[in-house]
């Protein structure tokens, strides 16, 4: 079901999926896209974290999705890295107002970079965060801009600043040669964006901010304590294995006995997780 929720800004656009018999003990969990998508990408996930008893929820930022859209100068050159928390903030107090407590966060891509960056530089804690493919707290430019990253993006398709977009290029670089056709065909439709901010984009290329930060925004579940997953495809062309990693490791070394530090590689999967072949397993990760 989608929703439009208000915020200060303009109205955004939250995809809901609630369990037949809600278990109000549970908190729910927010899931955030990545750049140049929008909530439908977790189409899939919606219902089966609802089947497990979870109320579930994915938001689209301003200027994705059905959410409010800046001019295009706006978000390409005024909208900057502090400002897509704002959506998220106002979208966990219309959860916990709803839900009586805040969520579970997910974020793939820059929306895990956007999670990271809201709970450092926010007021807002959470009680635990889910990573997928995400950028890293200690910027990722030096690694996407690496030869080895050029020359893959280069013979597999365009790069992910490229407007013009066919349907094979779009699956050689986000999604498994496996994938069907029609899923790529409902992301191109329904998801993705043909312009992002380039200024937020590029302050994520370098450190924005610490796994100290973020681990004590960080409350815990009840029976796990406070824990950070860290989920990767091993077919990610763009944010690796390797590169998720690194995002792991400095939350190990931030960590002070307290948190559990996970991290899972989905085989199968090229980028987009969550839509891929291996989107079951993916969810079932985060589930476990």
């Amino acid at each position: 079901m989608a929703n439009l929720i208000a915020s200060p800004s303009g109205p955004l656009e939250l995809l809901t999926a609630l369990p037949s018999s809600p278990d109000n003990a549970i908190p729910p969990v927010l899931f955030l896209h990545g750049a140049y998508c929008s909530a439908s990408c977790y189409k899939a996930f919606l219902p089966f974290f609802a089947s497990c008893g979870i109320a579930t929820y994915a938001l689209s930022l301003r200027g994705h999705g059905a959410s409010w859209k800046p001019s295009w100068f706006k978000l390409m050159f005024l909208t900057t890295l502090d400002r897509f928390p704002d959506d998220v903030e106002c979208t966990i107090a219309h959860l916990k107002e709803r839900r009586g407590k805040v969520p579970v966060l997910v974020g793939h891509s820059f929306g895990g970079g956007i999670l990271q960056y809201l709970l450092c530089s926010k007021a807002i804690h959470a009680p635990g965060l889910v990573l997928i493919a995400a950028a890293l707290l200690t910027g990722g430019g030096k690694y996407i801009i690496g030869k080895e990253s050029k020359r893959r993006m280069v013979t597999r398709g365009p790069g992910v600043y490229d407007p013009s977009w066919k349907l094979e290029q779009v699956r050689n670089v986000f999604f498994s040669p496996e994938c069907l056709e029609e899923v790529v065909q409902v992301w191109l439709r329904e998801s993705k964006l043909q312009y992002e901010s380039a200024r937020a984009g590029l302050s994520v290329l370098w450190p924005f901010e610490t796994a100290e930060g973020v681990l004590g925004a960080l409350d815990g579940l009840p029976e796990t304590g406070r824990m950070v997953l860290c989920l990767s495809g091993k077919r990610d062309l763009l944010v690796t294995t390797e590169m998720v990693g690194v995002n792991a490791d400095a939350y190990r070394a931030a960590d002070n006995g307290e948190s559990v530090i996970m991290e899972a590689a989905i085989g199968t999967s090229g980028r987009h997780l969550m839509l891929d072949v291996a989107r079951e397993e993916c969810a079932q990760v985060i589930m476990s």
